[in-house]
């Protein structure tokens, strides 16, 4: 297997699965001069930025911006956190957070500190929360220019952010050991440094969190021989539900940095959170058996599936030298565990059409099926590559048929939300999710020959749409320069190749496995369409990176949007609101 080169971009190393070396050579094969100019120029200005911070959007001086909702409109905002904000990462205890949320209004109006009668990293929860509540409403309400939480903010800064900065000003004065808060919060502010595209300070935030989590043994199961050590029921599944929201978004985030995971399996034996809702919870225990869907299934159902995706990232995805034979048995194998998560899932997670579910469970449904695709994709998307090996041809074809159609699923997914008027823009994972899927899309036309027999027009075409979308949704933020760049180079040559074929062989389209959502209506337009975004019809034929492109390599390519580097061209550092 070929080796993938060390690099040294600004300072920082880049190893075979950050990113930096792909992105650096992919500069070098599409802009030739033009990437030499930019390398030179990277770290020029971020040198400024803290290091923790270096890349991402700056937060201004918070403190004339702020203001603490009214105990309406903070009420309103915590419905839209646990209704819609957060889908599966549901890890609080929502009447102790609806305590802590009217102590904390009562505070403002009275001009007390506003942890008065709490625990610092308790008041930072309440804040972090509002954070991530107003930056969904902004984004929901952006159209009409209104938003009650940010009627009187100034367009330098929204109050989000100035809720945010507070909440973690208040996270960082914390004095005294960890407790279970002082991870909650935090992982809430990493979501939404995500959210709000401030990758690099979500990055290091995370790995702070971790290590809080780690001091509170949070990994592990708790076993107690005298009943009175034993924790209240609500602490105790707090505790469990914080752990695996951390599990999973650090596999989430291993991939989209293409970075080490933290979190191993054989270091771990918490047990998954009871499924119980948090208003059948007592400190003694559950208020009996509850027969009502329950919000805490998808946390554990996403924690099983980030699993497998544990185990997807270590063998087929091993840095290692390892035979072909064994990296496609290992994808079949974890594709075949896949379908058995699929099949396992509740009615109202898995079979019942989203949008006939009340708004929080339209949104987990939607992100565990948005989460599977991803799955499949990671597991199955190697084999797009080509393969001389009459041995493994018949393997990898029944990967490819996996993969394209999870792709089209997330395409459907995404252009469904995008029709229905649902709030795309705001959710950064879906936004990375589509990414990948149009990577895979690209790469696929990439890869066809003249001796293919026909091409799925409708799937280019809704392609085409999701694009769109994707850069619409990401328009005001760093990595949308990024996923432009990088989907516009594989875009230019996948219409190269589809255009050197004849079009009487290209025939109408067929899905590659039956994926269950409503398809394309639009008729094909063999990649006539303008274009979302701007190409340059002069970039150089992609062929020989293809050819030597290996499976680590889509590591490389799922993190480059997001590496530890600057924006591409001047005025990407002109940041907008």
């Amino acid at each position: 297997m070929r080796g993938s080169p060390e690099l040294d971009v600004a300072g920082q190393y880049a190893d075979s699965t950050s990113g930096l070396s792909f992105l650096h050579r992919a500069w070098r094969r599409f802009s030739d001069n033009q990437s030499s100019e930019l390398v030179n120029r990277l770290g020029s200005s971020e040198e400024n930025q803290r290091l923790t911070a270096a890349g991402d959007k700056p937060f201004q001086d918070h403190r004339a911006k702020l203001r603490i909702p009214n105990q309406h409109e903070a009420r309103m905002l915590l419905d839209l956190y646990f209704d819609v904000c957060i889908a599966t990462y549901r890890m609080l205890h929502r009447p102790t957070v609806e305590k802590w949320l009217s102590i904390v209004v009562e505070n403002a109006e009275a001009s007390r500190t506003l942890w008065h009668g709490l625990h610092r990293s308790q008041a930072s929860i309440v804040l972090s929360v509002l954070a991530v509540a107003s930056f969904h409403q902004d984004k929901m309400q952006s159209s009409r220019s209104f938003s009650p939480i940010n009627v009187i903010a100034s367009e330098s800064m929204p109050q989000s952010d100035a809720l945010f900065c507070e909440a973690s000003e208040v996270s960082d004065a914390e004095t005294g050991f960890p407790k279970l808060e002082s991870a909650q919060s935090r992982i809430i502010q990493v979501l939404y440094l995500l959210m709000s595209s401030r990758m690099n300070q979500a990055w290091y935030t995370f790995g702070h969190t971790l290590q809080i989590i780690s001091a509170l043994g949070l990994h592990r199961r708790e076993v107690r021989k005298r009943a009175t050590n034993r924790r209240d029921y609500i602490e105790e599944q707090s505790r469990k539900r914080t752990f695996w929201v951390a599990y999973t978004l650090d596999k989430h985030l291993s991939v989209i940095f293409g970075r080490p995971r933290h979190y191993h399996d054989d270091d771990i034996d918490q047990d998954f959170p009871d499924l119980v809702n948090d208003e059948d919870m007592l400190p003694t225990g559950p208020l009996g058996d509850g027969t009502d869907d329950c919000h805490i299934e998808s946390l554990v159902v996403h924690a099983k599936l980030a699993q497998i995706a544990e185990r997807i990232s270590r063998e087929v995805y091993s840095i290692k030298p390892v035979p072909d034979h064994d990296r496609i048995t290992a994808s079949h194998r974890l594709g075949s565990e896949l379908r058995r998560w699929r099949s396992s899932l509740p009615p109202f997670l898995g079979a019942i059409k989203p949008s006939s579910l009340i708004p929080s469970f339209r949104r987990q449904a939607t992100a565990l099926k948005l989460a599977y695709s991803h799955a499949v994709m990671l597991a199955h998307r190697p084999f797009l590559l080509k393969t001389n090996r009459p041995e493994l041809r018949h393997l990898a074809n029944e990967s490819i048929s996996e993969c394209i159609a999870a792709a089209q699923d997330v395409l459907e997914n995404v252009d469904r939300m995008e029709r229905d008027g649902r709030l795309f823009h705001a959710f950064w994972w879906t936004h990375y999710v589509c990414f990948c899927a149009l990577v895979v899309v690209y790469v696929w036309a990439i890869q066809r020959n003249d001796r293919e027999d026909t091409h799925n027009a409708s799937l280019f075409d809704l392609a085409e749409r999701c694009l769109k979308h994707l850069a619409e949704a990401t328009a005001t933020n760093s990595p949308s320069r990024r996923y432009a760049i990088i989907l516009q180079e594989l875009r230019t040559e996948a219409k190269k190749r589809t255009a050197r074929r004849s079009p009487e062989a290209i025939q109408p389209p067929a899905n590659p496995r039956q994926s269950g959502g409503a398809q394309s209506s639009v008729p094909p337009n063999e990649w006539g369409l303008g274009s979302p975004v701007s190409l340059e019809p002069t970039i150089p034929s992609m062929a020989s990176f293809l050819d030597d492109w290996q499976t680590t390599d889509w590591l490389d390519l799922d993190s480059s949007a997001f590496g530890p580097f600057p924006s591409f061209d001047a005025s990407s550092i002109a940041w907008t609101s």
